[in-house]
């Protein structure tokens, strides 16, 4: 049993890596115009995305609990697969919308799946301990193989617009090889009782247990600040005048950075408590709105890099912290619930994130965010304050 277990940690790696090499980031938006869409149309896209993936998440995630850990990464890679793909052949708002069902879809299938299978098979060899180093270790592999793909990306879509999402494409595939080597852990508890009861449970356990909720809030907080990001860069790029040459380096070298936060800052911090970390990436994804105001010009560009030392510790961090407040039988659907939290907060302020660019500019929008996911964070502050004052009144009872 150990060498199995062993083993799902050795094909854990490799199976992130080949699902997120997706060398698409600084050529999708050009794509997407070359395939006819409005710029518009291209951020309703995201919501379509957003709110797929709350949709499926919960059902997913209850499906990995219910059945297996393994099917749902192999059915995620394919469905993934398919919907990527429908990119290159097919044309048009209407059928990309459901390319972007598709591939939330697929994704769902992984999310919490994925983390849960690693965190088991640690478990039942003694090695719990070791997970967020694992996750960082994952993730760092991954964003430097993004920051290789974002160079690469550009030079690919000049010889063909369509290279860099049939490379993207093949490694999804690849990923679903590698999801076939995984063993299910044994000894896990699963779920007796029907789908709509285990959901409600796990429902009404994460809202009663202060930790979940807690990690749920910041999940959506996050969700918001982190993900917005991305689609905020090209916008900061033009108030700069940043030539749109160097925007693969530019990515390449966000890439680099979060590899370097996700391998060896999250090691760093591995003696602090998983919540003061999450606080501190709160703060710090505040700074990453608010400080590029400070100067704008070419080396501005260093003040947007606590957005990605953050992005590459929150993943292993977060994940870690909610792991260990849960059980087995609830542990993807758990997972996956904080996760929706994270994807339904950006649904819902997305487009008015798009509509306040297009209406008032991208400084104000900048001031906005960061002024307000420094409230946030504050009073999420507070929340922990008044839990750990509860936990001392209770222990000391």
């Amino acid at each position: 049993m150990r060498e199995k277990m062993e083993r799902n940690v050795r094909v854990y790696k490799r199976f992130r890596f080949s699902q997120n090499m997706l060398i698409i980031g600084p050529v999708l938006v050009p794509y997407m115009i070359f395939k006819g869409l409005s710029y518009s149309e291209i951020m309703l896209l995201q919501s379509i995305s957003a709110v797929s993936v709350v949709l499926f998440e919960v059902p997913t995630g209850s499906i990995a609990d219910r059945v297996s850990r393994k099917f749902s990464l192999v059915i995620s890679s394919l469905i993934m697969g398919i919907g990527l793909s429908m990119y290159i052949f097919m044309k048009g708002f209407a059928a990309f919308a459901i390319a972007e069902v598709l591939f939330g879809l697929g994704l769902t299938f992984s999310s919490g799946a994925d983390s849960a299978i690693l965190y088991e098979s640690l478990s039942r060899i003694g090695r719990k301990g070791e997970y967020s180093n694992i996750e960082a270790v994952s993730m760092s592999q991954i964003f430097a193989g993004q920051a290789a793909g974002s160079v690469a990306s550009g030079f690919l879509y000049s010889l063909s617009p369509y290279i860099p999402f049939w490379i993207s494409v093949a490694m999804l595939f690849l990923s679903g090889i590698f999801s076939l080597m995984f063993v299910e852990p044994p000894e896990r508890m699963k779920p007796k009782q029907s789908y709509l009861v285990h959901v409600a449970r796990v429902f009404g356990t994460a809202f009663q247990k202060p930790r979940v909720r807690w990690a749920m809030y910041f999940a959506a907080l996050m969700g918001v600040m982190l993900r917005a990001t991305f689609w905020l860069y090209e916008p900061y790029f033009k108030l700069i005048n940043l030539d749109i040459a160097f925007y693969g380096v530019v990515f390449a070298i966000f890439n680099l950075v979060s590899a370097f936060s996700s391998r060896y800052m999250v090691k760093t911090m591995g003696s602090v408590r998983p919540r003061k970390v999450l606080m501190t990436m709160g703060f710090m994804i505040s700074g990453a709105y608010l400080l590029p105001l400070l100067f704008r010009g070419f080396f501005s560009i260093v003040l947007l890099l606590p957005g990605q030392l953050v992005r590459g510790m929150y993943t292993p961090v977060m994940r870690f912290y909610v792991n260990n407040q849960v059980e087995d039988s609830f542990r993807a659907t758990k997972l996956s619930i904080v996760s929706l939290s994270a994807n339904l907060s950006f649904s819902i302020f997305s487009p008015l994130i798009g509509a306040c660019l297009d209406g008032i500019g991208t400084v104000p929008v900048y001031f906005a965010m960061g002024v307000i996911a420094a409230v946030v964070n504050l009073s999420l502050l507070q929340l922990r304050r008044v839990h750990k004052r509860k936990g001392a009144v209770i222990g000391g009872a």
